[in-house]
């Protein structure tokens, strides 16, 4: 799959350049690069958490859109979640969230870094991520643009909100000082459902 899909191939070795030792597992949505939406993740199984970074929203294969400077939508989503030692299999509840989130870009709704989303349900409709009910959109914390032959690529990191800072949120109309106190607490931005709310 990546010989011949030269832009899925320059996300691959990016990444690999931060994490050379880890081996992505490839969970694929599609046969190939040519369909709209996602493609597929790259899961990386590192010390504490899964890194998953979305494939298919941009220019996969050859460079097909006018605009050169960017590659497709010109972004991926990533998303850091916990993970067990040994753990070998993504959860699916993420999957259905960036799943959701990529049907939502290509249905009209503009995602952004600060913006966020509060949903009706714990997220990915798993009753185990009890009032993980809101998602923001940040910088990822490891690669934020990659330069590619179809364009430039940012990456969005998804990160989980307890539906109490998802509130303050929408109240405030930003996002922002509930994004950098969980960056502190946490430099890598895990989205776990089993933390401590973070309260103003």
């Amino acid at each position: 799959m990546l010989e011949i899909l030269p832009g899925l191939t320059r996300i691959y070795e990016g990444w690999a350049e931060k994490y050379p030792d880890v081996r992505p597992l490839t969970v694929q949505f599609a046969a190939d690069g040519s369909t709209e939406g996602l493609n597929g993740v790259l899961a990386y199984p590192l010390e504490g958490h899964w890194l998953l970074v979305t494939f298919g929203l941009t220019e996969l294969g050859e460079k097909t859109s006018e605009e050169k400077r960017v590659s497709g939508a010109g972004f991926e989503f990533t998303c850091r979640i916990p993970r067990e030692d040994g753990d070998e299999t993504v959860p699916a509840w993420i999957l259905r969230v960036l799943h959701a989130l990529a049907a939502q870009f290509l249905a009209g709704t503009a995602l952004d870094v600060g913006h966020w989303i509060v949903t009706p349900a714990p997220l990915g409709g798993e009753p185990a991520n009890g009032d993980m009910t809101s998602i923001a959109i940040v910088p990822d914390v490891d690669i934020r643009v990659m330069d590619t032959d179809n364009g430039l690529v940012l990456f969005f990191q998804v990160v989980g909100l307890k539906a109490e800072e998802g509130e303050y949120a929408q109240k405030a109309d930003t996002v922002a000082p509930i994004v950098a106190l969980l960056r502190d607490r946490d430099p890598r931005m895990i989205t776990d459902p089993n933390r401590e709310t973070i309260r103003l």
